[in-house]
């Protein structure tokens, strides 16, 4: 399991003195709501007592970083993925490119894939739930968005892409390829390659103008 990044979208109470306790207190929590989801096959009926207990965390612990069962769930979940590429050497937007696809976690076991069909049907009709993983699905695709938005502005991208629209292509691509699944005939190891490859030459700067 990799850590969460959750630390500066949660309250900020939860920044105490001794942070490798606090960090191993808050992994211990959502590991517990993920082994809940995944042996009971919903969130819906998680409780935060149940969870403290699973984990070891008193009540007021969880509250203090998640107020409502719905953020706890959404940090939880989060956990499962991987740390959002923040720093990238910008050597070349296909290097960069290169390695924010790569950082995209497309490996997941049984039990996370079943903690993710879960919470995509439960989650469907849970708007609080919904709002919580919006919000680190923005910080995600900011940083996809902050690749583009760099090489734009450097010259080796075109100025008037859509920056939204490259982006989403980009990684949405790669994710229903490799996580879910949806073309299997194009699973392979060199995806991230074939991906960028396909995409840069209607996006660089050259290429501008051009039929």
């Amino acid at each position: 399991m990799t850590t969460s990044a959750d630390d500066p979208d949660g309250p900020a109470p939860r920044r105490a003195a001794g942070r490798p306790r606090s960090e191993a207190t808050s992994q211990a929590i959502l590991d517990a709501v993920l082994d809940m989801i995944a042996e009971q096959g919903s969130f819906n009926t998680l409780s935060m007592e149940a969870v403290a207990a699973r984990s070891g965390a008193s009540k007021a612990t969880i509250y203090r970083r998640w107020p409502t069962k719905e953020e706890m769930v959404a940090a939880a979940v989060d956990s499962i993925k991987s740390p959002v590429a923040l720093e990238l050497p910008h050597i070349s937007a296909r290097d960069d490119l290169l390695r924010l696809g790569r950082s995209i976690r497309t490996s997941l076991s049984e039990k996370e894939q079943r903690i993710l069909r879960v919470i995509t049907f439960e989650g469907a009709s849970n708007a609080e739930l919904r709002a919580h993983q919006q919000r680190y699905m923005a910080r995600r695709r900011e940083a996809g968005r902050e690749v583009f938005r760099y090489w734009v502005e450097k010259g080796e991208l075109r100025e008037d892409i859509d920056i939204g629209i490259a982006a989403a292509m980009f990684t949405n691509t790669i994710l229903m390829i490799m996580v879910y699944d949806h073309f299997p005939d194009l699973k392979s190891p060199d995806v991230v390659e074939r991906v960028i490859d396909h995409l840069l030459p209607g996006i660089e700067a050259r290429a501008s103008g051009s039929e």
